[in-house]
């Protein structure tokens, strides 16, 4: 259990549907159902939570999901915390200004990732730079593969640029910080923080770390074997389990994870066993009365299935990061014909779609004469396409959804209901 804590103290990436999905069939709870789920946990958070401070408790992983959710924070609660990031540097570690910590430079790197949320500057905080202190590479992978993890999130996070920094042998690079992740790869596929066997917590935020470096042929290698452990390690009700306990952080990391490789973590085939998702795994853990995340269901290993603070901030934006990535159902869609062998399909845009997928069949489970239209999100309240070449007199079963591109790949939300019409 003590690797467990640790594997859960220094995450860092740290959302469900009804319907049939991209690659996937029917899950339990529905889009517009989980979001608000994440809405309470945030309201919650931020009653249960009156002065936010520099930690990975109640700090940082905090003010990262209420930036991530778009919860609308006073500026004044926002100063609060940067107060104490601000004191803790000016007390410094063991009296040493300016320093959070000599060995864990994680320290820096969550500071820099939640700064960059709240689109605060991380380069000078009180003349402090901490991006300048992730130059280092000898210093940054001290800690083990953690360490070079949140480096390259947090250099993504603002695309910070590491800053030159005298009497340093081995300067920190984004490559270096990439390689050392792939290099310590384990033969099935996932990270841990020291043994032979993939843990699903690091392996997750492994996996997220290197999504920007998909086009490099070796990360996209590495990437694919980690997705194949991550699926294969799944437990049978859709959850997983890190050092044998099975937990809300280690459904989160998955989740988060999947949000930022550029797959729905509530849709996709790979990631459902017995018909539960991940996703529907995670929300076995939701406290609707206390409106936050329990760390386990089943007590034991020292935790009671009660709500607990690190649990409820990983839940949080993990649902967070999803609902960021995935799209919603497509709304609103009619079809009609406009002229000989041709259907115009109108629908009802979305502010976070960047264009949508038309699927057109000549059967209801659309498996024959299948054609599939690719269009860009437009402006309009209505979108509109017009689909031709089709058969006179034929009918056609028409649906709909909406994709946002992550790092490279297409993320799909849910199809919309499914319209009938035959072909003047």
């Amino acid at each position: 259990m003590k690797k467990k804590a640790i594997s859960i103290l220094l995450s860092l990436i740290l959302a469900l549907t009804l319907c049939l999905g991209s690659i996937g069939s029917a899950s339990a709870a529905s889009y517009s159902g989980t979001k608000t789920i994440m809405e309470k946990v945030g309201t919650s958070l931020y009653a249960k939570v009156k002065t936010p401070a520099f930690g990975p408790i109640g700090g940082e992983w905090l003010m990262y999901g209420f930036a991530e959710a778009g919860f609308k924070l006073p500026d004044a609660y926002v100063k609060s915390y940067q107060q104490t990031v601000e004191q803790a540097l000016e007390d410094g570690y063991r009296g040493q200004k300016g320093i959070l910590h000599d060995r864990k430079y994680t320290e820096y790197s969550r500071v820099i990732i939640a700064y960059s949320a709240l689109g605060l500057d991380p380069t000078n905080i009180r003349g402090y730079n901490m991006v300048e202190k992730l130059a280092d590479f000898e210093k940054v992978i001290w800690q083990g593969i953690n360490g070079p993890i949140f480096a390259l999130r947090a250099l993504d996070s603002g695309n910070y640029q590491i800053p030159k920094v005298s009497g340093i042998e081995n300067v920190t690079t984004r490559q270096k910080l990439v390689d050392c992740i792939l290099d310590n790869q384990l033969s099935d596929g996932g990270w841990d923080l020291g043994g032979k066997t993939a843990d699903p917590d690091l392996t997750a935020m492994a996996l997220e770390s290197l999504a920007p470096y998909y086009l490099q042929t070796k990360v996209k290698k590495a990437m694919d074997r980690a997705i194949r452990c991550l699926s294969e390690m799944q437990q049978a009700d859709g959850g997983y389990a890190s050092y044998g306990t099975a937990s809300l952080e280690s459904c989160a990391q998955v989740v988060s994870a999947l949000s930022n490789v550029g797959i729905n973590a509530n849709t996709d085939s790979r990631f459902k066993k017995n018909g539960k998702s991940v996703l529907d795994a995670m929300l076995t853990y939701y406290d609707e009365k206390e409106g936050g995340f329990r760390h386990v269901n089943t007590a034991g290993g020292g935790y009671e299935p009660v709500v607990n603070q690190m649990a409820t901030e990983q839940g949080y934006y993990a649902l967070a990061q999803y609902f960021e990535s995935v799209p919603g159902q497509t709304a609103g869609v009619k079809v009609s014909c406009t002229k000989t062998k041709n259907l115009k399909v109108t629908w009802t845009g979305q502010n976070m779609a960047e264009g949508y997928q038309i699927v057109t069949a000549s059967n209801s489970s659309f498996t024959k004469s299948v054609k599939k239209t690719t269009v860009s999100a437009g402006t309009a309240k209505t979108q509109t396409k017009t689909i031709s070449g089709l058969t006179k007199g034929k009918t056609y079963y028409v649906k709909v959804r909406a994709y946002k591109t992550v790092n490279g790949r297409k993320v799909y939300g849910l199809y919309s209901s499914v319209k009938k019409v035959t072909v003047k």
